[in-house]
């Protein structure tokens, strides 16, 4: 079984899912800041943070969070996953429906051929960090702190004591490399189903909304993508200033955006 964090003192519930070679960690000063208002539950995935390996397919994660999601939750919740998590969640959601009230989706492509260049225009850094797995968090710090962020460092950038970059150690040093083997060798196995994606929107039962970031700094999701939640249902955001990165530099925006969607969803036609 994955392992999960919770917390929160009472109020809606709340699924966190982070993003691919992440972990809970990912979103621990969202949730901080999420605790007086929401119960929350942090998973992490299959191979990433303290969960043991597993499949890594799209739909194979989405089927262990939906073993978990009917084991554990005692109620419907709402969901908030990121990037390879915003895509997880929303298979889940198809597979498990009565534990969604709704759903957010952080800034995920939504198919299968996105996904393929995105793994191809990144397969050095997946590659590097591959090799980097399992080393200490001190060492694995330096070296992500060294990564190049536009015309600077990330270290320049943010500080090593970056809740990104400390977040980054602490999910690489428990994190299966084979993981980031399955992106590089078997993308198509990965990411083949994301072309469901239209049959899984019109499976959520609650409101659903894309988060996207602002391409004018990073942005994955593309007006594709928009269309497509647009189409089935769902409404699109754009974080005016913030990247695909959302929570993990603008916790407390993504925050107070959760807050307004949980609070102000429309229902679903």
């Amino acid at each position: 079984m994955i392992a999960v964090r919770k917390g929160g003192q009472g109020g809606p519930r709340l699924v966190f899912v982070h993003g691919g070679s992440g972990s809970w960690r990912m979103g621990a000063e969202l949730l901080f800041m999420l605790s007086p208002h929401v119960r929350w539950w942090a998973v992490d995935l299959p191979g990433h943070g303290d969960s043991p390996p597993g499949r890594y397919d799209v739909e194979g994660v989405a089927a262990v969070l939906a073993e978990w999601a009917r084991a554990e939750l005692d109620g419907p919740a709402w969901w908030y996953g990121h990037s390879y998590g915003g895509q997880v969640a929303l298979a889940t959601a198809a597979a498990c429906r009565e534990a969604f009230a709704g759903l957010v989706i952080g800034d995920a492509p939504l198919s299968a051929q996105a996904m393929y260049r995105l793994v191809e225009q990144s397969s050095e850094r997946l590659r590097r960090w591959r090799d980097w797995c399992g080393r200490p968090e001190s060492e694995l710090l330096g070296l992500l702190g060294a990564e190049s962020a536009g015309e600077r460092t990330y270290a320049e950038l943010f500080g090593l004591d970056h809740p990104y970059l400390t977040g980054m150690a602490y999910s690489l040093h428990r994190h299966d490399p084979a993981f980031l083997d399955a992106l590089l060798d078997d993308r198509e196995g990965v990411y083949g189903c994301l072309d469901r994606s239209g049959d899984w929107l019109e499976a959520v039962p609650g409101p659903v909304s894309l988060l996207r970031g602002d391409p004018a700094v990073l942005a994955l999701s593309s007006e594709r993508d928009a269309m497509l939640v647009r189409e089935h249902g769902g409404t699109v955001r754009t974080v005016d200033g913030v990247g695909h990165s959302l929570h993990q530099t603008a916790p407390a925006v993504i925050a107070d955006i959760l807050m307004s969607f949980i609070h102000q969803a429309v229902p679903k036609p």
